[in-house]
This record gives C-alpha cells, structure tokens and sequence, in this order.
C-alpha cells in the first residue's frame, strides 16, 4: 500500500453530511458515545465544531460556554443566509467559511472539534495549520478519521463502490496524523479505534466491528 502525497490539487468534495452513508448510525453512535466519555471534563470558552460531519450531539452538548458551527458545505449556504448575521443563539452560533482559512483570531478557541474533516480537505497541512493558529495554548483537538488500515480502508479501492460519496475519502492513518500535530506541537492525550467493519455496505442487525475510524484528543 502506497502512501500518497498529503496535499492533493483536486479539491475534495465535503459531504452535506452523515446521512449519505449507509453506516451513519453506527457511525455517529460511536462518536457521540466517546464524545461523552472523553470530552465531558473539557471546560473553556469557546469550542468550534469544523464541518457538518462535525455537527453531532455529542459535540453540540458541551461543557464550554458558547459553540461555533462553521459549515463549509456550500449547497447549504443559502439556508445558512439568517444566520451568519450578529442574531444568533445565546450559546449556539453558525457561521460560514473554509475550513483551511478559518474566519477567527489567534487563540481566540479552546477546543476544536474536527470529525473527519481530515478525510475530505486538498490540504490537510493547512486546516491543521490553521486549527493550531486559532486554538489557544492550553486547548483542545478532537480528531477522528477513516483508518487506511481496516477492511473499509481496503474495500474503498474495489470497483462496486466507485459511486459511494466517502470513495475519495483520504484515509490518513493514525501515526501519519500523530506526526503532523506533534510538528505543530500538540501530543496524544486518548485514541482509539472504532466503528462497523464496512463503511461502505448497508447496515446488519448485528454489526462486525473492525475498527476503521480512529478518535484522537490532543493537546
């Protein structure tokens, strides 16, 4: 197996969100379930959810004061029109942009929380560039992320799925990862893997874990 170049000149399609996979109940149950396990003691200012992938229970029931939903799909800009204007909720915002230029000052967020945004960007380098520009010296990163080593990692190069929207998900494997944000000077705080064994199929009764997504905080 081949380990491709990070940066691709090919824009990245970014999903409308977790209903187009046949898996997304598994999938988002695993998430907010370590989202409640691992994340409950985080306490700060803000936390910024990254993407619609990103838009999940677990995320949005947070212990920091106030939540920024940044969308970046851009199918959904015209239904965003009310609300990247100063009206928002109390504690809860949606604001419009790109995930590799993030429209927020430095330091200016305590936790990040990037669901598999890695996944579907041309530029991984940069959105975590950018994640580290924003995130305060003492914050938080959520990661999770499609695992190139698990049957779905294998199953994602094989002709049936070719029109399956995550077929051209990067699949960066953890150490890959770790070494991009140890650069950046963050460590591993928790990771682990989860999830149903192919992404890519329709949904059992009785799911087959395999481990192909993975959750890394880190700090």
């Amino acid at each position: 197996m081949f380990i491709g170049q990070a940066f691709s000149h090919t824009l990245c399609e970014y999903p409308e969100d977790w209903q187009i996979c046949p898996q997304h109940e598994v999938i988002t149950a695993h998430i907010n379930t370590l989202l409640k396990q691992h994340c409950d003691t985080i306490y700060g200012d803000v936390q910024l959810n990254l993407g619609e992938l990103s838009l999940l229970a677990g995320s949005q029931d947070n212990r920091l004061r106030k939540t920024i939903n940044l969308h970046v799909n851009h199918a959904q800009i015209d239904a965003l029109a009310d609300t990247v204007c100063p009206i928002h909720a109390p504690r809860h915002q949606a604001v419009y942009g790109k995930m590799v230029e993030l429209p927020f000052a430095q330091g200016s967020i305590d936790t990040v929380c990037l669901i598999n945004g890695l996944d579907f960007t041309h530029d991984p380098h940069q959105l975590l560039r950018e994640i580290e520009r924003v995130t305060r010296s003492d914050g938080h990163i959520i990661l999770t992320g499609f695992n190139p080593m698990s049957i779905s990692g294998v199953y994602r190069h094989l002709p049936f799925y070719a029109s399956h929207p995550f077929k051209k998900a990067r699949f960066f494997s953890y150490y890959r990862v770790k070494e991009w944000l140890n650069v950046l000077g963050f460590s591993i705080k928790f990771r682990c893997f989860f999830g149903p064994a192919n992404i890519f199929s329709q949904p059992k009764k009785i799911t087959q874990l395999s481990r192909p997504n993975r959750l890394a905080l880190a700090r």
